[in-house]
């Protein structure tokens, strides 16, 4: 099964869409520190001060947190990085659903025998 598993990986890691991903990522990285620091920051702030609403600006901390994420997210590399991630994501849960499908029919026609 272990086997089976590692296999599995190793198809998904030679998709092209998922070389491109990982080199989409890299770029991103070396490319937008600047625009990741100023999203990340601006989410934090916004984290810390929802627990306290009423000790901050929340409308302030609220548009920078959505203007900072608009900056990051416009990039073009930002965009193809995640409809790759979705595509990707959709085939897992693609071949997950077949695997469990597979394995209630298998259950089932069991279960049949045993009557």
């Amino acid at each position: 099964m272990e086997e089976l598993a590692i296999k599995y990986v190793d198809e998904i890691k030679n998709i092209p869409d998922f070389k491109r991903l990982l080199e989409l990522k890299e770029m991103i990285d070396n490319n937008y520190k600047k625009e990741i620091l100023a999203f990340k920051t601006a989410n934090e702030s916004y984290l810390e001060a929802s627990k306290y609403p009423n000790n901050y600006n929340m409308e302030l901390i609220r548009n920078n947190l959505i203007e900072a994420k608009r900056n990051l997210y416009s990039k073009k590399e930002v965009k193809e990085y995640f409809e790759l991630e979705n595509k990707i994501q959709n085939i897992l849960d693609n071949d997950f659903n077949d695997i469990k499908n597979s394995l209630h029919s298998n259950n089932m026609h069991r279960c049949e025998k045993l009557k």
